[in-house]
């Protein structure tokens, strides 16, 4: 059984620290989330606690990660993207509706 491991990035880690320490965060949910594990976040924490500046050196560079910032272009296309899927949803919904109205009768 080959396990699959996803680097992140130093701005990612530091980031999602960021998140996490806002108030009301609840870690399970902003891990869920962003797709990680939550005992992930309380490592980068602790890593982060105990090296400061020198945390996540051997992390890989933005170029080379898998998980990467969605420019703002590609964020507007995936938004219109979602938003019909969204509007057609929403028009089978009400034909369902119509429909079932129809055989109750």
């Amino acid at each position: 059984m080959n396990r699959k491991y996803t680097s992140f990035t130093k701005e990612f880690k530091i980031e999602t620290l960021r998140l996490a320490s806002q108030p009301n965060t609840i870690i399970a949910h902003l891990a869920r989330d962003l797709g990680i594990r939550r005992n992930m976040i309380y490592k980068w924490r602790q890593q982060l606690d105990a090296k400061q500046d020198k945390a996540f050196k051997r992390t890989v560079a933005a170029e080379n990660s898998k998980t990467r910032m969605l420019s703002m272009s590609e964020l507007l296309k995936e938004n219109t993207r979602l938003q019909k899927d969204l509007k057609l949803a929403e028009l089978e919904n009400e034909i369902l509706k119509k429909a079932h109205a129809y055989f109750e009768e």
